[in-house]
């Protein structure tokens, strides 16, 4: 058997993998035209797979991705072969739900503002506001979410969350419902605080509109550390301006980088953050860590964690 590790990997971190798969071929392909050439007779490859490179590989049956969203990677052809994808989710929650947070916290305690007055040298403040007590409504009880739950437990919140497959509350969630609209728009209605932990798909495209920022508290923030896409970034820049909610924090935006001439660069109440809400000094070692057991389940013939349902994109 033939595995082709396309990703950014030393050669040291490499022979963990042959460690893994011994008596099995392993190559690593530095540039997308290299892994195309060695996909010929690949069964496996780990990291990046463009369609070039499925293309060109007759005997793939299996791709682990380092990613834990996969609406970048589902083209058609990979979705229609009989090819199964694994991902990174709930990998990187806990430092996904680390930086929604801080984000949460930096809008409610008025640090964006402080830290552009001390560039000034000036000594004031704007309002802060307190969140313990109040009601912190979760789209999303994946990983992500899960996450975001644990790290509420300190501040005594209310937690209302929304979820397509879960139906029991985890600890520490006061209910859950189904992501209907009627569901959604309640949540916001409810909510002094909405965190996104639900990935990208058809169905959460501009989940989050001018209907829906409508429904929100004047008070409220909103918080979006999983995918782009999700908001409508135009109605949200209206509701920044208008008024309409207090404030908002985005980690992802629909196409990035932003561009320069986004309307988002210039909206008040919006702090921005390059994509980082996955990022750790862990990430490239959870990477390792999880191929190499999801390697050693396929090769023992076991099952393989965190299979990707390519109909519904996670």
């Amino acid at each position: 058997m033939h595995i082709l590790i396309h990703y950014p990997f030393t050669a040291d971190e490499v022979e963990e993998f042959r460690q893994i798969a011994p008596g099995h071929k392993v190559s690593h392909a530095e540039t997308q035209e290299e892994a195309i050439v060695l996909a010929a007779d690949a069964e496996v490859i780990m990291g990046y797979f463009m369609p070039p490179v499925c293309a060109a590989a007759p005997n793939l049956r299996w791709v682990q991705s380092f990613s834990a969203g996969m609406d970048n990677f589902l083209f058609p052809e990979i979705v229609e072969r009989d090819v199964t994808i694994t991902g990174m989710a709930a990998q990187y929650a806990p430092q996904g739900a680390e930086h929604a947070w801080a984000l949460l916290l930096a809008l409610a305690r008025g640090i964006p503002l402080a830290v552009r007055q001390q560039d000034q040298r000036q000594w004031k403040g704007g309002s802060v506001l307190a969140l313990t007590g109040a009601t912190l409504g979760i789209i999303g009880m994946g990983g992500f979410g899960l996450e975001m739950v644990k790290r509420a437990a300190g501040y005594d919140m209310q937690i209302l969350a929304l979820d397509p497959i879960r139906t029991e509350a985890p600890a520490g969630v006061a209910e859950i419902r189904s992501p209907t609209r009627e569901n959604i728009h309640d949540l916001l209605r409810r909510s002094d605080a909405v965190m996104i932990a639900c990935p990208r798909t058809p169905e959460t495209y501009h989940l989050m509109s001018r209907a829906e920022f409508a429904a929100m508290k004047p008070t409220a923030f909103l918080i979006n550390v999983t995918r782009g896409g999700i908001v409508d970034e135009e109605a949200l820049a209206e509701a920044l301006k208008s008024g309409e909610i207090a404030g908002a924090a985005l980690d992802v935006v629909e196409t990035e980088p932003l561009h320069e001439d986004s309307p988002l660069w210039n909206v008040p109440n919006l702090l921005l953050t390059p994509h980082r809400a996955g990022a750790s000094q862990h990430r490239h070692r959870q990477i390792i860590d999880f191929f190499k057991q999801n390697l050693a389940h396929y090769l023992a013939g076991e099952p393989l964690r965190n299979v990707v349902d390519k109909r519904r994109g996670f």
